[in-house]
């Protein structure tokens, strides 16, 4: 029985700790309840565009916004709704920061005002920012398990978690 009882202690304390790198996200600021609103006005002039910062994997930079704006589309239904990575305008922007470091602020990201890169860790920390006019309207906070490249299917669905959290201000 010792033993019985030892096995349990010890598949209880590693699904506990496996609870701490996600995938998990969660809406941490929203300026307004009707993002959606926003959303739909700044999407009739276009594409959305899609900022990222920080990159934690071996595929070069553009792969990796690609693959971003590609996963947060993959989250809409929407035909009218399309996200780029080299277009749209600077008014209205989602901004992705990967493994960003200590003193991340919502308001100052969107201001242009990023933290610097974070160490790597075993989890990959992922903040992003719906701005609107140098402005936050949403934010949202995830972090995951750290995947071997951005192509992870485990990272896609979180992105486009985080995607729709951030643009319709709910989850």
């Amino acid at each position: 029985m010792p033993v019985r009882r030892i096995l349990c202690c010890v598949a209880t304390v590693s699904v506990l700790a496996a609870c701490d790198e996600g995938p998990a996200s969660n809406l941490s600021f929203s300026a307004t309840e009707d993002v959606w609103s926003y959303v739909t006005n700044a999407a009739a002039a276009g594409p959305l565009r899609i900022e990222v910062h920080g990159n934690p994997f071996p595929e070069p930079d553009a792969f990796v916004r690609r693959e971003l704006a590609q996963a947060v589309g993959a989250a809409f239904t929407e035909p009218w709704l399309e996200f780029s990575a080299t277009t749209g305008s600077p008014d209205f922007r989602l901004v992705w920061l990967l493994d960003p470091g200590e003193g991340f602020n919502h308001d100052l990201a969107c201001a242009g005002e990023l933290p610097a890169i974070g160490t790597r860790k075993r989890t990959l920390e992922i903040r992003a920012v719906l701005c609107h006019r140098q402005r936050p309207l949403t934010a949202v906070h995830g972090w995951m398990r750290r995947p071997e490249s951005a192509a992870d299917p485990g990272l896609r669905n979180l992105i486009s978690q985080m995607g729709r959290q951030l643009l319709t201000g709910r989850g």
